[in-house]
């Protein structure tokens, strides 16, 4: 198929669907339709693309501000059948499908700057709780963005970075989902936490269920997050309240679970950070999140080592000092940047 026969058939198919649009047909433009459908292949894919288009669209194509150009190329479009042969009407009609073409474009596009949501961010050492429009709630950490996208199918949402915990409002007809890296976090009423870590994706689940998805591509079904030792079981099917499920990074790697207290887990929304035996690395991108001055470890070995303790967020020479007394490591400035890594003998 040429350039020209496909852009001849996206022509016609936009103003078939604008005609699909104003209502019933009359039997002779079925007729014609279905001629016209079963003319070409590529016209009917190119029917089938433009109204999967429309119905994106939803209620974009009644703002006011395409009511009137709607309204000009249906009118246009009476005054010149698609099944008329003459040169001057075929000439009138591609004049017709062009509007409708447009006027799909421009609804495209609104839906484009609508589908971006609205993003909310904290910066280093803040935190916010945001009261979200169907009743759920937002908490974010320090140094973390959640991007929003509401509309009448779905609440659908991306943490950007950091961490943030939702408590969704009851909504069987709108699914809830959280979307963080490649994984996806589906829930319609429940309460959760979701954090980005540079080795791992963190979900700790307070109330109710949620199922953990790969978010792959859109042509394809999301597949269940799989736990290690239990290939053939979904983990959400294991993660009940007070656990965690933590995702590696790596696509070879299995997720495991890990309990939790909910309530020291929970402990960065009143600003503290609580420690359970967890990787010097992940301790320290945590505390970074509530300070200008950066920590960082001199090596694999040393961000391994396992932190337990509660300490204050924001707080991060108190962190320091007591990591460094119980390993025995020492601290090196490097401009606003602090390293940490074994005392030298």
């Amino acid at each position: 198929m040429s350039g020209q026969e496909a852009g001849n058939a996206r022509e016609r198919a936009a103003a078939w669907l604008m005609r699909l649009q104003d209502g019933p047909m009359t039997l002779e433009e079925e007729l014609e339709l279905e001629l016209w459908l079963e003319a070409a292949p590529h016209n009917r894919a190119a029917l089938t693309a433009l109204a999967r288009a429309w119905r994106l669209a939803g209620e974009a194509a009644d703002l006011p501000m395409l009511v009137s150009a709607r309204a000009d190329a249906l009118t246009a479009l009476s005054k010149a059948s698609p099944h008329a042969p003459s040169p001057h009407r075929r000439r009138a009609y591609y004049a017709v499908a062009a509007i409708a073409a447009c006027l799909l474009l421009v609804v495209m596009v609104v839906i484009h700057l609508q589908g971006r949501g609205e993003t909310y961010r904290t910066a280093i050492g803040e935190r916010r709780i945001i009261a979200l429009a169907d009743g759920s709630r937002l908490s974010l950490d320090a140094a973390s963005a959640v991007e929003v996208r509401y509309d009448g199918e779905r609440r659908a949402l991306r943490l950007l970075s950091g961490r943030a915990r939702f408590e969704v409002a009851k909504d069987p007809r709108r699914p809830f989902t959280v979307s963080a890296g490649d994984r996806m976090v589906v829930a319609t009423g429940t309460a959760f936490s979701v954090e980005l870590l540079r080795a791992e994706t963190r979900v700790v689940l307070y109330e109710g269920s949620v199922a953990v998805l790969e978010d792959g591509p859109a042509n394809q079904a999301p597949r269940h997050v799989m736990l290690q030792g239990k290939a053939s079981a979904p983990a959400e099917r294991a993660l009940v309240p007070n656990t965690a499920l933590v995702i590696p990074a790596s696509p070879k790697a299995l997720a495991r679970l890990e309990g939790v207290d909910g309530v020291r887990s929970a402990s960065w929304e009143q600003g503290q950070l609580v420690f359970s035996d967890e990787p010097l690395g992940v301790a320290i991108e945590r505390i970074n999140r509530y300070s200008a001055t950066k920590l960082s470890t001199d090596g694999p070995a040393t961000a391994a080592l396992p932190v337990s303790g509660t300490f204050n967020a924001g707080d991060t020479d108190a962190f320091v000092d007591g990591v460094a007394t119980l390993y025995g490591l020492r601290r090196r400035q490097d401009g606003d940047a602090i390293l940490l890594g074994p005392a030298r003998r």
